[in-house]
């Protein structure tokens, strides 16, 4: 069977035991500096989620069977998804179970291209302050979206929040109706060129220590 890009959670992410994560949104800016002290800042292009992951030591067979996963995506070449394991399901809904077979869509978006509400919620339903959450949208690519959640908001009786804030900002392409994913939220990624370090295999243990990457967000 063929492998299929970008590489499901299933692929790969969910194949990974991650034994420290650090995983930020950086943006494209400059600055320049005024005689006042102050400076000016603009920005050039689109804030994009960046990962760094490091492995945690494997069985020799284990490690490799990744490594050689990780080497199909020929480098930069192929993308694949890839979550925050910090942030895999709501705060108020550790193991995704409350979420159940709600639908959650994109109610309405903010004239400020940061804001949203969202429906098809259970009622009562907490979104917390730092969880995050994914989209996709377009066609020929589908491109996908991955937001963090900015401001904790409840779901009222009828299943929809009130407006709430996220980063990065909404990109042209975003429209209401589209599904919203609350559980394993990823983003579609690429490895940084050069970043992956298959780690030393100890002849001791018969472990492989060492492992990591760093990824960064494909539009």
């Amino acid at each position: 069977m063929s492998l299929s890009f970008p590489l499901s959670n299933a692929a790969l992410a969910d194949r990974l035991p991650i034994e420290s994560v650090r995983w930020w949104l950086e943006g494209q800016q400059e600055y320049s500096g005024l005689g006042s002290g102050e400076f000016l800042s603009a920005d050039l292009g689109p804030k994009v989620w960046k990962a760094e992951v490091r492995i945690a030591p494997l069985y020799h067979a284990d490690a490799l069977e990744i490594q050689s996963r990780i080497e199909a995506l020929d480098g930069s070449m192929n993308s694949f998804y890839l979550y925050d394991p910090r942030a895999r399901y709501p705060r108020a809904d550790p193991d995704g179970t409350l979420m159940g077979s709600a639908t959650p869509v994109i109610a309405t978006l903010g004239a400020n291209n940061k804001s949203l509400t969202v429906s098809g919620l259970l009622a009562g339903y907490i979104l917390s302050a730092g969880g995050m959450f994914h989209f996709d949208y377009g066609s020929s690519p589908v491109r996908r979206a991955l937001h963090r959640i900015v401001e904790t908001v409840t779901a009222n009786g009828s299943g929809v929040t009130p407006a709430f804030e996220v980063r990065p900002h909404f990109r042209p392409g975003a429209t209401t109706g589209l599904a919203i994913q609350f559980i394993n939220p990823s983003a579609k990624v690429k490895l940084i060129p050069g970043s992956f370090e298959p780690g030393t295999g100890q002849a001791g243990t018969r472990r492989t220590e060492g492992m990591s990457f760093q990824v960064q967000q494909t539009l």
